[in-house]
């Protein structure tokens, strides 16, 4: 069997710019063939369609238990039907969002730290062996990202609407859990695009060739 490819996750608050810096990503690598490039949640036909469910606007009073299942739903079917079969066939992967960002959404973010045992557990059942090599964590100022959503184009969800007070929350989730998820890398996104790029660049290309 081929080498497994390498894993790398991209995650952050609302605004810290995962979608302009993996965008940049897929430019630079344009010409090879042997990196996937996929979000969450979404990547395929059924985790699109729990996507538009888990972002709209139309779903704010979603129950918290519920919205967290969801997201585990979703990774499921994005490992077994995208992750799992590029990473055996030596392939790289690129994911914006993975599991660190459900412990800093639905337990920090929510309030829900009882929730974490069970979500820890769930999602070892969900991911097996598909741990990701690094993960890129693009930290912003929540009140800096927020201000940044607000003057973006294109598509708003449900999460950027949330008081501040839960972004500083997400935050902090994302710190506090970072090393569970591979090798991090905290690149602080509160700088100017370029030199976020220019480590965002150093840090992938550390783990892809």
């Amino acid at each position: 069997m081929d080498k497994r490819g390498k894993f790398v996750v991209f995650e952050g608050g609302e605004g810290s710019g995962k979608d302009t810096q993996i965008a940049r990503l897929k430019e630079l690598y344009s010409s090879r063939d042997d990196i996937v490039f996929t979000r969450e949640p979404g990547g395929t036909n059924i985790g699109e369609q729990i996507r538009g469910l888990l972002m709209s606007h139309n779903t704010s009073n979603m129950d918290v238990q519920g919205e967290m299942l969801l997201f585990l739903a979703a990774r499921s079917q994005l490992i077994g039907e995208v992750i799992a079969p590029a990473l055996n066939s030596g392939k790289h992967v690129i994911c914006n969002r993975f599991g660190l960002s459900t412990i800093a959404y639905q337990i920090y973010g929510r309030n829900r730290q009882q929730y974490m045992d069970f979500l820890k557990s769930i999602n070892r059942f969900v991911v097996g062996e598909y741990l990701p090599d690094m993960c890129i964590l693009l930290n912003v100022t929540p009140s800096v990202g927020i201000a940044r959503t607000k003057n973006r184009t294109g598509e708003t969800t449900r999460f950027d609407a949330e008081e501040i007070a839960f972004h500083e929350r997400v935050q902090e989730g994302y710190l506090a859990h970072i090393s569970e998820f591979g090798s991090p890398a905290v690149i602080d996104a509160d700088k100017p695009l370029e030199e976020v790029w220019g480590e965002v660049k150093k840090a992938v290309q550390s783990v892809i060739e």
